[in-house]
């Protein structure tokens, strides 16, 4: 392997605010990882991670082959403030009291309902208690479930910039609350701040309301996040044309690309092991949630019509998918023909690791996106570091779609293109030693993590020096 130059930061000290670092469970490995490759590529600086307790313990962690700190960082953990555990506290007291009252107590002064309790009604005005307690929920946990920890980040935060002597402020979102606490210590101490999207705040189609008042707020507080901002990085081309498209107020020399990629140092060990899996099955193999509209059924209509018309002229096609599945649809229940005989396989999840020696042991690797215009799953860039060739399931006007087109990163088909998808995996049965040998596509090293963190680098020494 080829050494590695990293980013100079010129003696630098920065300020990571990251609501995801390790240990973390499966959930908050994307996030995690992407500030722990910026971290790992970068030389001559201070590096200081503001971040949460762990969720999960070192051996239970997704992340449990890293060890840190992963470059010297110093990371401080700080638990959220949960208003609204508080309130539900005080009504059990409240309760509690109430219950002590003698029978002959005035019933007036007893609550008719618990506006805290999912459910309830008012029967003069049906809703309106759940709407408020919904109201007040939201609030507690706004703009997102991290709410509760940005104003213990600011304070902790505050005093690190003053103690550290911080020059730059770098906070990335999801979750949203991260981005806002890095809005308010950058105007409270004059730092500069570089906000960071990995998905869109607005406009994401995973979007869950939270009424029209917080949904307006919101709004207003990532137009104020941006405007303040010294630098906003967007992970993929098509969220910096949204950004650039609504904020034309606002420079374009503000926005720059940071996407997403891999680190060579998490692959050096993963190598293709002996599992004895039968010879006459190619394998394509998923990791990862399935959920919602990440359906997988036009791919296993394809393995299935597909081995139908392979029968014994070739290796069958099975899918393996490994990781947690909640579908519209009882996923073992439709397609338990295929588990039984083997062209589905369903596995749990496991950490990163052993992911990537899963995905490696397989013979293809699958995408299976949605038509999310902005964003593109982190998992493609570990299937290019693997040099597995993909089948992207997704549309062609989505931002993986066009990715695909455009760096020549495998196979392309819509969710209805099941015939056309049927008869290409029918062609891979036919030709699999061809794939035998496969090296990678040939834009693999645009994804490198050294030349994308040196970008952020750059981005750094010139608003710390401006």
């Amino acid at each position: 392997m080829t050494a590695i130059t990293k980013a100079d930061l010129k003696g630098k000290n920065i300020l990571f605010i990251a609501y995801f670092y390790p240990p973390v469970d499966s959930t908050g490995v994307p996030g995690a990882m992407r500030t722990v490759k910026f971290i790992r590529n970068m030389t001559n600086g201070s590096f200081h991670v503001l971040t949460t307790p762990p969720r999960v313990d070192e051996k239970s962690s997704a992340l449990g082959h890293l060890s840190l700190p992963v470059n010297g960082e110093k990371i401080y953990r700080i638990n959220a403030w949960d208003i609204f555990k508080l309130l539900l506290a005080f009504r059990q007291t409240l309760k509690s009291l109430l219950r002590r009252k003698t029978p002959d107590s005035d019933a007036s002064t007893k609550p008719t309902s618990d506006p805290f309790k999912s459910g309830s009604r008012n029967e003069d005005s049906p809703g309106v208690l759940q709407r408020f307690k919904d109201f007040i929920y939201n609030a507690c946990y706004f703009p997102d479930q991290a709410g509760p920890w940005i104003l213990p980040a600011i304070k902790k935060g505050r005093n690190l910039i003053k103690k550290e002597k911080i020059d730059v402020i770098f906070a990335t979102g999801s979750p949203w609350s991260g981005l806002i606490a890095g809005y308010y210590l950058s105007k409270l101490t004059r730092k500069p701040l570089i906000v960071d999207f990995r998905d869109p705040w607005m406009n994401n189609p995973f979007h869950h309301s939270k009424g029209k008042l917080l949904d307006g707020i919101s709004a207003k507080l990532e137009r104020k996040v941006i405007a303040h901002a010294s630098a906003v990085s967007l992970n993929t081309i098509a969220l910096y044309d949204d950004f650039v498209r609504r904020y034309p107020f606002v420079s374009e020399n503000k926005f720059f690309v940071l996407p997403n990629g891999f680190d060579e140092i998490d692959f050096q060990d993963i190598e293709p092991q002996n599992t004895h899996e039968p010879s006459n099955a190619i394998t394509i193999c998923h990791t990862g949630f399935l959920y919602g509209v990440r359906d997988p059924s036009v791919l296993l209509e394809a393995i299935k019509s597909a081995n139908v018309a392979i029968g014994d002229q070739g290796p069958r096609i099975r899918f393996q998918q490994v990781g947690q599945v909640s579908l519209d649809y009882d996923i073992e229940q439709r397609y338990a023909d295929m588990i039984e005989n083997g062209s589905l396989v369903l596995d749990p999840p496991t950490s990163y690791k052993e992911c990537l020696q899963i995905l490696k042991n397989s013979d293809w690797v699958a995408n299976i996106q949605p038509n999310t215009n902005t964003q593109i799953p982190s998992k493609l860039y570990d299937y290019l570091a693997l040099r597995k060739p993909i089948i992207n399931i997704t549309p062609q006007s989505g931002a993986l779609g066009r990715l695909v087109k455009a760096k020549g990163l495998g196979e392309l088909f819509d969710f209805n293109e099941v015939d056309a998808l049927t008869n290409r995996l029918i062609e891979i049965s036919q030709n699999h030693s061809e794939w035998n040998n496969f090296s990678g596509y040939n834009s693999r090293a645009d994804f490198l993590c050294s030349k994308i963190t040196e970008d952020l680098a750059n981005r750094i020494n010139s608003i710390s020096s401006s």
